[in-house]
């Protein structure tokens, strides 16, 4: 009952406080539709926090659970866990010692990669992704190479990226990533022409990507948009 009545008043106080709102507030100046809109947005809310809730404490407890066996497989996927839940930082150490206990294994290489990218220590990635590369170069069906050319550009080593993207191309064919990189290292090599040319490349490509990558290619062409502009 004491939910019931709090929840009550918490609709009046936001009905109150979105009727001041540019455009909104007319609507929430009538009684009933006011007073549902306002329930129907706090409903929404707490719906969201409640899950957000149960989505943290589940995040906890699977952390607990594969910090409790400190295997080098246990500790890969706690960093895979925070490196996925966009904690990069946290997820460095547990991934050092993943790649430290299992020194083959392709996936805690990259993802390490990943995370020291993230970080923003390109310099670190960089040794990273191409251990990932030595042990298997078309890694994730060849993103290894895509995220060890980001890793080289930021560090400086522009024409290396441009091998890595080559190497790339070669295996797979060209992508809106691929491109947009690119035109990223050759813009910092000094070849300008060729920069544009490659940036304007990234809408066909994205044209022609398979259904399910279509989302992403679109985040290419505004980047490709983009530093053809600067």
């Amino acid at each position: 009952m004491l939910r019931l009545i709090g929840f009550f008043l918490l609709v009046l106080a936001v009905m109150q406080l979105l009727r001041f709102v540019p455009f909104l507030g007319p609507i929430f100046r009538v009684p009933f539709l006011g007073f549902w809109g306002a329930a129907i947005l706090c409903s929404a809310v707490a719906s969201k926090l409640a899950s957000d809730a149960v989505d943290r404490r589940r995040f906890r407890n699977r952390a607990q659970d594969l910090a409790a066996v400190d295997t080098p497989h246990n500790q890969g996927k706690l960093g895979l866990l925070l490196l996925s839940s966009g904690r990069a930082r946290a997820a460095i150490e547990p991934l050092t010692r993943a790649v430290a206990g299992e020194p083959d294994s392709a996936e805690w290489s990259y993802r390490l990669g990943c995370a020291l990218l993230e970080a923003r220590r390109p310099g670190d990635a960089v040794a990273a992704l191409e251990r990932t590369a030595r042990i298997d170069e078309e890694y994730a069906y060849g993103a290894v190479q895509l995220r060890l050319a980001e890793a080289l550009r930021a560090s400086g080593k522009h024409a290396e990226a441009l091998a890595a993207l080559e190497r790339f191309e070669r295996n797979h064919g060209d992508n809106p990533e691929c491109a947009y990189r690119r035109g990223q290292v050759l813009k910092a090599l000094g070849r300008r022409d060729e920069a544009v040319k490659s940036f304007a490349r990234v809408p066909d490509l994205a044209r022609t990507s398979a259904r399910f990558q279509r989302g992403a290619a679109r985040g290419w062409i505004v980047r490709a948009f983009l530093a053809r502009l600067v």
